[in-house]
């Protein structure tokens, strides 16, 4: 078989695979967040995580586009922001924690096959964006924004 054929095949089963394995997380995931907007348990998530929200300076309701964020996609959560009435500040530090940590559960399993934990590297990236997020925060304060 000629080598760019063999080449392209291997990349499509490659892709394929990829495929699948994304569409067992992306399928439940999202039948899961679309029973819990259903089941009306959305709401009292976000407001169980509002306390981390307004520590980060944004109101409670942003919980909920975190919450979307780190679990669904940024699509999901930019949805959300976009019906919210934010301040630059607030869409700057939301948007900078989503970009951080964004689509976990997708992406872990992924990262699974790198070697690296799923849990660890989902509390690690978990970490670093409300890390990041309180220190946007903070450079907005100072510059008294």
């Amino acid at each position: 078989m000629n080598l760019h054929l063999q080449l392209a095949r291997d990349g499509v089963l490659k892709a394929l695979k990829t495929t699948l394995l994304l569409a067992k997380i992306v399928i439940p995931v999202t039948l899961a967040v679309v029973a819990l907007e259903q089941l009306g348990l959305m709401i009292p998530l976000a407001r169980w995580f509002s306390p981390v929200v307004r520590f980060l300076g944004l109101p409670g309701e942003t919980a909920l586009a975190l919450l979307l964020g780190f679990f669904v996609n940024n699509y999901a959560s930019f949805g959300v922001i976009a019906v919210l009435p934010l301040s630059a500040r607030e869409v700057t530090v939301l948007s900078a924690i989503i970009l951080t940590s964004h689509s976990l559960t997708m992406e872990g399993p992924v990262l699974k096959y790198t070697g690296l934990s799923p849990l660890k590297s989902t509390l690690i990236r978990i970490a670093a964006a409300l890390l990041f997020g309180f220190v946007i925060n903070m450079i907005y304060g100072w510059l008294g924004g």
